[in-house]
């Protein structure tokens, strides 16, 4: 079964005859047409983007927007309608990936492992921010790091997480120590 991914979200109307703005969460916005897109319940959506050339701009989250026209959908009436709807694609869908390479979507539900080669977790969800992933975990009771919650966010960083095999489907990680800020904060003030 493919993941679904969500790849853009129609944002606003432009224009009297039925074209919208939407904000494209990829690399290459233009490309947003070549996917198969189905709002959350499965409604497939068809788009063709307006005036490629000029077509692409920028938000203040880096995120580019594009303005398009959906198949079916022909006034400006009808595109109010579409304001919020996400829309997303089919992970089978996207380019191949090198061996090394692979994106955000396919690290969600991998086995989390520590540095002794321990299953101690698994990866909820991976979200990006603009400064960088990050990775939610949620931990074994078991294999409750000290210090940590069931489920715990870390920063997707080599430092952090030095290994992802998607073959042998897990991602190791060296779990960061944690301060307990109530002892040291009881050993501050004994100072």
């Amino acid at each position: 079964m493919s993941k679904k991914i969500l790849i853009a979200k129609i944002t606003t109307v432009f224009g009297i005859k039925g074209e919208v703005k939407i904000v494209v969460y990829s690399d290459n916005p233009l490309q947003l047409e070549t996917y198969s897109l189905f709002d959350s319940k499965g409604k497939e959506f068809k788009i063709k983007i307006s005036n490629k050339n000029k077509s692409v701009i920028g938000t203040s989250s880096g995120d580019p927007i594009i303005m398009a026209r959906i198949e079916g959908v022909n006034d400006r009436n009808e595109a109010e309608k579409l304001r919020g709807v996400e829309l997303f694609a089919d992970r089978k869908d996207f380019d191949k990936t090198n061996e090394d390479e692979f994106y955000y979507v396919d690290l969600i539900g991998l086995d989390v492992i520590d540095m002794n080669s321990k299953k101690i977790g698994k990866v909820l969800n991976v979200f990006e921010h603009g400064a960088g992933g990050i990775v939610e975990i949620e931990f074994n009771e078991k294999c409750l790091p000290k210090n940590y919650q069931k489920i715990e966010n870390f920063s997707f960083r080599n430092a952090i997480f030095p290994e992802v095999n998607l073959a042998k489907n897990f991602i190791r990680i060296d779990v960061p120590e944690v301060v307990d800020l109530k002892k040291e904060g009881a050993d501050l003030e004994a100072d």
